[in-house]
């Protein structure tokens, strides 16, 4: 089976949503310290490791760059991260707000799949997000340009699209307009509980599945309630630490991987390797 690590490189972002995850309070990232990504690159292609955790065979490992928002990176430091790993052997994807994208279509050629995360096309329900930046939002327009263009050019890479159900966009039909994109994945995600946002209820989360359920019942849609997603994720933080899901308040951090190799790194959080085991093994490399 293929394993998935999400490394969230940065926490910088050019978007400011209201119920993001990915906030470390300014943490200090390793992004630029080229020997310490190294360390973390060599340490993640040892497949021992998790295959003892796991106890499966582990055929492939692909890293899925996430942020804040990657691209936000200076220096071409994402292009080098994404390349390193390339010539390393790993698979490489990406999840970006798709903001930046059109400009930077040349690090593609380094991708295997690339995600782009999008809960509406709506400029309103984007803005009361803070899916945007100032006036700018993706649009409908914008998304069917940057779309076509990639399929020009990277015809072979896989594109994913990525919606976080919130109070903001519970009650719309996104599903069946990014549907008409034909994506190889469309994931949906539940808004979960953490710090001072408290997620939502299972009635607006049924309400958006009701809402869509034409859309959901096609190959290529996975859906992730909070108990799907809970432990069952192999994240690293901008400091090269393991993070994991504690509790609503917190989260839980292994020691640097750089720092202490990841079969100890790994087994200083918490995971639920049958939720990691049924997403990858029912999805394949495509779903992440």
């Amino acid at each position: 089976m293929e394993i998935v690590y999400n490394w969230h490189v940065t926490e910088r972002c050019n978007y400011s949503c209201k119920f993001c995850f990915a906030k470390w309070n300014k943490a200090t990232e390793i992004c630029e310290d080229y020997e310490k990504l190294e360390k973390i690159l060599v340490n993640l292609s040892q497949k021992e490791a998790i295959s003892n955790l796991i106890g499966e065979e582990i055929t492939s490992v692909r890293i899925n760059f996430a942020g804040g928002e990657p691209l936000m990176l200076k220096k071409n430091i994402f292009s080098k991260i994404v390349i390193k790993a390339k010539e390393m052997g790993f698979s490489t994807s990406l999840i970006t707000n798709g903001s930046l994208l059109k400009p930077h279509l040349n690090i593609l050629k380094y991708l295997d799949m690339v995600g782009i995360s999008i809960d509406s096309l709506d400029e309103n329900i984007c803005k009361n997000i803070g899916r945007c930046s100032g006036k700018n939002y993706l649009s409908e327009q914008k998304l069917t340009e940057l779309v076509k263009e990639i399929r020009w050019i990277y015809p072979k890479i896989k594109l994913k699209f990525n919606i976080v159900v919130s109070k903001y966009n519970y009650n719309t039909n996104i599903v069946e307009q990014l549907q008409a994109f034909e994506p190889d994945r469309l994931k949906i995600l539940r808004q979960l509980p953490f710090k001072d946002k408290k997620g939502i209820t299972d009635e607006q989360f049924e309400r958006f599945l009701n809402i869509n359920e034409k859309s959901l019942k096609l190959e290529n849609v996975v859906i992730e309630d909070k108990t799907d997603i809970t432990q069952s994720y192999l994240m690293i933080d901008p400091r090269g630490r393991f993070f994991q899901n504690g509790n609503e308040y917190k989260y839980i951090y292994s020691k640097p991987i750089y720092k202490v190799g990841i079969g100890y790194a790994l087994s200083q959080i918490p995971f639920s390797k049958e939720k990691f085991m049924s997403r990858y093994n029912q999805g394949g490399a495509s779903n992440g």
